[in-house]
């Protein structure tokens, strides 16, 4: 065996060396993209869902809302006729914003399974305080605007549909619950990207 044969050798190894690296460090990149992206989308799912919650809890209804309400429910409820609809608006206008809910829900689904493959189940178990708190404020809507439903009284009810913020830190204690589940979730992914 000639130097130019131990040149050859040793070149061919050292490229082969470099070329490992370059997938290794490549695949982390792809990886580290892909967290990135899941993290960013599943945070802002996080954060449209909150802001889906206030706008239910949310105690004003305007007449441009209740308008909108009554032109949802015609078409949504055929059946029903226009003065039943049109006595109390405020039911059709808690199922439309609970579609708001709905939605943000399913989109942060949609990136919920990508983070669980990328970073296992633990996500799944900080999701459940906050689908408590969504669960929480469906029931009451539901036995708010169905009493044949109702299990507790109007004012316990009242104080889980409607926001009645405080002076100090203006959230209500069912504001606060969400806003701590919604830290656990958004802390996690934040130190799975950093």
């Amino acid at each position: 065996m000639d130097i130019k044969d131990i040149i050859t050798y040793g070149l061919s190894i050292w490229g082969l060396i470099i070329a490992t690296k370059g997938l290794v460090t490549w695949r982390k990149q792809i990886k580290g993209t892909k967290e990135f992206e899941t993290a960013y989308n599943l945070h802002y799912a996080v954060l449209k869902l909150r802001d889906a919650i206030k706008h239910v809890r949310n105690p004003a209804i305007w007449p441009s809302e209740s308008y909108k309400a009554i032109q949802y429910s015609k078409a949504k409820y055929p059946d029903k006729s226009k003065e039943e609809i049109e006595k109390s608006s405020h039911p059709y206008v808690y199922e439309m914003r609970w579609e708001e809910i709905k939605n943000a829900d399913t989109e942060m689904e949609s990136h919920l399974l990508a983070a669980e493959v990328l970073w296992g189940p633990e996500i799944l178990e900080l999701l459940k305080p906050l689908n408590k708190k969504i669960v929480e404020l469906n029931i009451a809507l539901q036995q708010n605007f169905q009493p044949e439903l109702r299990t507790k009284n109007v004012m316990d009810l009242h104080d889980v549909i409607y926001d009645k913020g405080d002076g100090s830190t203006g959230e209500d204690a069912f504001s606060k619950e969400v806003s701590k589940a919604i830290g656990g979730i958004t802390g996690y992914i934040k130190a799975k990207i950093s």
